[in-house]
């Protein structure tokens, strides 16, 4: 039986309840189905947004009707709709008629050729909700468009024959759209989240819900090649502690943001961003990681405010009072500073946002920069202050301001004491507002394609063991919509996971039983599983993945390291098609070309299992069904440590001189059994040819770096950042 999708417990009533909606298919007239509160639809056995350039439209319950958009559902079905501002009507063209419905009003007119036919009452008015016309449900389907509409449970049918729903079908459209669901009021939300003192977890729930004037912009002409940010998806940026945009390197502090001109290796201090106090919030702003584009410079950071205290501490040691009661509580909050970066490097404010809670991951598509946040929700004490988010947009105020409760969904089956939150901020227009919407749950791995934002939690079921729950989320600019959810057996190792390809989304898992099993599960565009590779590699835990195309790559551990090479071209019939065991294991896959990949890890005793130095493979699998490790190098020994086992962000890669490089701390035993220690950056050649050596050891004895450790390239000039200092190298000669 299926187990990813959340029809995995109703796929025998699938199969039935369709049956039902067959006239649909033979008549070429769609049926759809919607749920109350959710923003999604069923339009025959695919799941879609409910409003796709709004994806905040949910059907609501206003004056005891159910109110529905009317462009949409319009549409659908065949009708042309068109909005006359000057009147404020929203006009159907349907069947050569013009049924026309005046907003506030509680009736719509009729004409037929321009000529008025009739006018007809119905007993809510026309409102605008989500900047959306919003009409009555069977006005619009059985009265204007000639449908058949059946109601139960929250559940609605539309369709040209009328479809008698029973509670078999009402279970299966629920499992597929009414997974997340719209609050309606304060008090709803109240009530809900009442009970998550009580909440267990089950065994057929559903998805659990992811716990100043522009300066002009800096010169981009004319520029020397640079490395970037090592990022999972092209296209798809990812923040990072130091940033260059080949003339410019900016360094994030913690304390401040430090604009360096790279000055053909000669780097130059000109310009720094502090942080700050705010004077009226009292809130501490820690600056801790960047993106650039275009002219702008994105700061996030988290801002603190000490809250709670009877009186503020004064500053003199001496004059505190003993009685004065101690801090016991604080909020925390997702700061996002948006900067115009002139040609010379200097800083101005655009706009600043913050969002209640901690920073989870962010990505960048385009223009857009999205935030992920998880915020705790306090079981004691909830009251109507604080149990709904905070934020503060500069775009539109200054000011702090509660979330609206109608952005936020819950999962009717999964009482969660955590709210995750997604913000999309526009960074080119400084006057736009962000888009904010709040999912009352909480997640842990993000993986973003171009289309679409995955959020995946991790839980455990009695029965299945680990088990990991996915949302899917719709991408378009600042606008985010939730597009459904599943469930797989296992749980991730990190973002790299998961992974999109033609739509289908491929899942890398490890589940914990009796003994570990691994498996991959390829799911569709609905998230409906259609293939699966399992039981790989029983009592292994997987220790990297790397998905590049139609093949996926998978190192699994015990004492020996076996690359596994997947075949996904076939989403239907995945297979593992080759296998390579080597001493050691890879916690980082990279692509070197498309037949090399570079596994960065830590090389094993094959015998004890004892960790040894960190070890380099460099893999050829020109041959999917026989991978050859070519090349490999050990550097250290026993406790030699490197941030990128475990950040991809900490490797440079600088493809036009195929060198690669991060910082390390690499051990070395000597013979009266002292240990010497060397910190500092390794670079190395990796080329296409097999190549794999060290080109140079940087030592940084001396210097101290603790927020920032990075190595970029600029043309022919190497710049090795620890912190606040910058050293450079000639590429040629090192």
């Amino acid at each position: 039986m299926k187990r990813t999708g959340l029809v995995f417990l109703f796929v025998f009533i699938v199969s039935l309840s369709l049956q039902g909606f067959v006239y649909a298919e033979e008549s070429q007239d769609a049926y759809i189905a919607l749920h109350l509160g959710s923003p999604l639809i069923m339009d025959g056995d695919a799941v879609k947004s409910l409003d796709p350039d709004n994806p905040n439209v949910v059907p609501v319950i206003h004056n005891e009707r159910t109110l529905v958009p009317l462009r949409s559902i319009s549409e659908h079905f065949g009708a042309v709709v068109s909005y006359n501002a000057a009147m404020r009507e929203a006009v159907i063209a349907y069947n050569g008629k013009s049924y026309i419905f005046p907003i506030g009003m509680n009736h719509y007119r009729i004409e037929e050729a321009g000529v008025p036919v009739d006018s007809v009452h119905f007993d809510t008015e026309t409102l605008i909700m989500e900047d959306r016309t919003m009409v009555p449900l069977r006005v619009i389907c059985e009265d204007v468009l000639g449908l058949e509409v059946d109601y139960m449970d929250r559940v609605i049918t539309v369709a040209p024959v009328k479809a008698v729903l029973d509670s078999d079908m009402v279970e299966m459209i629920k499992a597929r759209i009414g997974q997340a669901l719209k609050f309606t009021s304060l008090a709803q939300l109240k009530s809900f989240v009442s009970y998550m003192d009580y909440a267990t977890v089950t065994d057929d729930r559903d998805v659990l819900a992811p716990e100043a004037a522009e300066s002009a912009a800096a010169d981009t002409s004319a520029k020397e090649s640079f490395s970037t940010t090592n990022e999972q998806v092209e296209g798809v940026n990812e923040s990072d502690v130091v940033k260059t945009d080949g003339t410019f390197i900016y360094v994030a502090l913690g304390k401040s943001v430090k604009i360096y001109k790279a000055n053909a290796g000669n780097p130059i201090l000109v310009d720094e961003i502090e942080a700050k106090v705010d004077s009226k919030t009292g809130r501490y702003v820690q600056l801790e990681e960047l993106y650039i584009d275009d002219g702008r410079l994105v700061v996030l950071g988290t801002s603190s405010r000490f809250e709670n205290w009877i009186r503020p501490i004064p500053m003199e040691e001496t004059s505190v009072e003993m009685a004065i009661e101690p801090f016991y509580g604080g909020r925390n909050y997702t700061y996002c500073g948006i900067y115009a970066i002139d040609a010379g490097g200097n800083s101005s404010l655009l706009k600043e946002f913050e969002i209640d809670g901690t920073l989870l991951t962010s990505r960048k598509l385009d223009g857009t920069v999205h935030l992920v946040v998880n915020k705790y929700l306090y079981r004691y004490g909830i009251d109507d202050g604080d149990i709904l988010p905070m934020y503060r947009d500069t775009a539109v105020s200054d000011d702090y301001k509660q979330l609206d409760v109608d952005k936020v969904l819950y999962y009717p089956k999964r009482i969660a004491s955590n709210y995750l939150v997604i913000a999309s901020i526009d960074i080119q227009d400084a006057d736009e507002a962000a888009s904010i919407e709040a999912f009352l749950g909480s997640g842990n791995t993000v993986y973003m394609s171009t289309n679409a934002l995955y959020i995946a939690g991790q839980d455990y079921s009695s029965l299945w063991g680990s088990i990991t729950n996915i949302a899917k989320f719709t991408v378009d600019g600042v606008k985010i919509g939730f597009a459904g959810g599943c469930m797989v057996e296992g749980s991730l190792l990190n973002q790299f996971s998961m992974d999109e390809y033609e739509g289908n989304l491929r899942v890398a898992t490890t589940n914990w039983r009796r003994e570990s099993v691994n498996a991959v599960y390829i799911l569709d565009s609905n998230l409906n599983e259609i293939g699966a590779v399992e039981n790989l590699a029983p009592g292994e835990r997987i220790y990297s993945v790397r998905f590049l195309g139609d093949k996926g790559y998978i190192v699994t551990y015990r004492q020996i390291d076996p690359l596994f090479v997947l075949d996904l071209t076939d989403p239907e019939s995945p297979a593992v098609v080759g296998e390579l065991k080597v001493p050691g294991f890879s916690n980082y896959l990279h692509p070197i070309s498309e037949d090399l990949l570079l596994g960065i890890g830590q090389a094993t005793d094959e015998t004890t299992g004892r960790q040894l130095g960190l070890k380099l493979s460099l893999f050829d699998v020109s041959d999917d069904g026989k991978p050859v490790e070519i090349k490999s190098l050990v550097l250290g020994d026993g406790g030699s440590y490197a941030e990128v086992l475990y950040n991809h962000k900490a490797l440079m890669h600088y493809r036009e001189r195929e060198l690669i490089g991060f910082d390390a701390t690499l051990t070395s035993s000597k013979s009266d059994y002292s240990r010497e220690y060397f910190y500092g950056a390794v670079v190395l050649e990796v080329t296409e040819e097999g190549v794999l050596q060290v080109k140079k050891e940087i030592s940084s004895e001396g210097i101290y770096g603790s927020y920032a450790k990075r190595l970029v390239c600029i043309g022919d000039i190497l710049y090795y950042i620890l912190d606040d200092n910058i050293s450079s190298f000639d590429l040629d000669t090192l």
